[in-house]
């Protein structure tokens, strides 16, 4: 996060080939998110199913690899002459390659295994599907479990259909189409439709932590050749199609029209702190992330309140607890010590939201960044909000105070709503909202979903404004 405010904002491969190929391998350093729970002795992270969110390892990630390929074909066969009107022209090879191996055939001469190490990519020259089969589909699957080896492969086809329909469009756009694309062949899946799949193989958790992981650097420019999207653009086209089928994604491809995407550049400022706020107040003129989220907070309810002709009680107090030395009442109750530990919540008597500093508060904001603290304070000011207008106990509320978290955080690149306020977002804020869903799962809040739940009630909040919240619980 940042504190100039911005008035706009963008909205609702590793190595150079011989040839001329899509090639969608990118760095993958978010070891949380392949492991699930926490560095620091917190709790452990759960799906919001109560299932440990760790990957679900395959045996045999070739043998994934092979069905997802006659799957994903039987798929196209059907589904491109339903989007393009077309009869789909079959792909004329598949190559798993390693060190070991031939090259596969794309171009002349084919490259070097040095070149194309730790990648899979579409050739369009050779129309040719190639995955590095010794090294990083083993690796997705040890870090994001067997299913998402299938969504590589997913997301290749998906170039191999732009080449069919003649999709042009700039490189991220194209890579969101893919993404989308293997979202809508996911959604197959899911319905039972799939012969080499079924319903029980989806993990929609870990393609989540997979996107996330395998994404663009924060500050990336989205116009830049290779650019892939952030983790919350191509989280947000999978849901797409996985929710709306691959009819939904065919409009990705527009030469004539940019999609809205939250990547964009950092600002001087931001270079300077990779986006990163300090959380406590350094002097009357450098106030931290704590004071300006809980000024901005109060401000964007008593708008959003006021556009549902409501009125909003500010929430008296953001109270940051260390469990070694404080002691609390919350609902009335005495917490202390162990009760205190990783303690995220809002008490409606007090009308005080607590948080445990040390622990919680320093584990996201150290492993992850600053917007990880700052979605999860604005889930608890959510609450608060949800208590005022009688929301709580719906069975759509854990969710609904996801979306709400979106709607703000698209308020903070809206000085009109909060004018007080000069908090704004950075490049790569959403995509640390998310991380911290699969951090900490269910381990806060056991009323929220799933992750994947959660994360597209973050985005439908961010899309489509407080009016698509409605639809998790009625706001009043």
């Amino acid at each position: 996060m940042n504190r100039t405010r911005r008035s706009v904002l963008a909205l609702a491969a590793l190595g150079a080939l011989a040839v001329p190929t899509t090639a969608c391998a990118q760095p993958a350093d978010d070891e949380l998110l392949a492991t699930g729970g926490t560095s620091g002795g917190g709790p452990p992270s759960t799906t919001g199913e109560g299932e440990p969110l760790g990957p679900r390892v395959a045996d045999d990630p070739d043998a994934i690899a092979e069905a997802a390929v006659q799957d994903v074909s039987d798929y196209w066969r059907v589904t491109y002459p339903e989007v393009y009107g077309d009869e789909f022209e079959e792909v004329a090879g598949f190559y798993p390659y390693g060190p070991d191996t031939e090259p596969p055939p794309c171009g002349d001469p084919p490259p070097e295994y040095e070149l194309i190490a730790d990648n899979a990519f579409y050739c369009p020259i050779d129309d040719i599907i190639a995955w590095d089969a010794a090294s990083f589909l083993p690796a997705i699957n040890e870090d994001f479990g067997g299913f998402t080896v299938a969504i590589v492969i997913a997301h290749e086809f998906g170039h191999a259909i732009q080449a069919r329909a003649e999709a042009i469009d700039r490189t991220v756009d194209r890579e969101l189409q893919a993404d989308c694309f293997a979202g809508a062949w996911t959604g197959h899946v899911s319905a039972g439709e799939a012969a080499g799949f079924s319903p029980a193989d989806v993990d929609l958790n870990q393609t989540v932590a997979g996107m996330v992981a395998i994404r663009d650097q924060p500050g990336t420019d989205p116009n830049e050749m290779m650019a892939h999207g952030s983790g919350f653009d191509r989280v947000t086209a999978y849901q797409d199609g996985y929710e709306n089928g691959a009819e939904a994604c065919e409009p990705y491809a527009d030469e004539f029209e940019d999609r809205d995407t939250v990547e964009e550049l950092f600002t001087r400022e931001e270079l300077a702190n990779e986006g990163n706020l300090h959380l406590e107040d350094l002097g009357p003129d450098a106030p931290g992330l704590l004071t300006l989220l809980e000024l901005d907070l109060n401000q964007f309810y008593d708008e959003l309140f006021g556009e549902l002709g409501a009125d909003f009680e500010p929430v008296a107090d953001l109270v940051v607890v260390d469990p070694a030395e404080d002691a609390i009442t919350c609902g009335g109750e005495q917490l202390q010590g162990g009760d205190l530990e990783d303690i995220a919540v809002y008490c409606e008597d007090e009308n005080v939201v607590v948080m445990d500093g040390p622990g919680l508060m320093e584990d996201l904001n150290s492993r992850i960044g600053d917007f990880a603290v700052g979605a999860e304070i604005g889930r608890l000011w959510a609450l608060a909000a949800q208590s005022q207008l009688g929301v709580t106990g719906e069975s759509g509320a854990g969710l609904q105070a996801d979306c709400l978290t979106g709607v703000w955080s698209v308020s903070l690149t809206l000085p009109e709503v909060t004018p007080d306020s000069d908090l704004s977002t950075s490049p790569g804020d959403l995509d640390e909202a998310i991380q911290g869903f699969l951090a900490y799962g269910t381990a806060l809040d056991e009323s929220v979903g799933t992750v994947f739940e959660r994360t597209d009630a973050l985005r439908t909040g961010y899309r489509d404004g407080y009016n698509g919240c409605e639809e998790f619980a009625p706001l009043g």
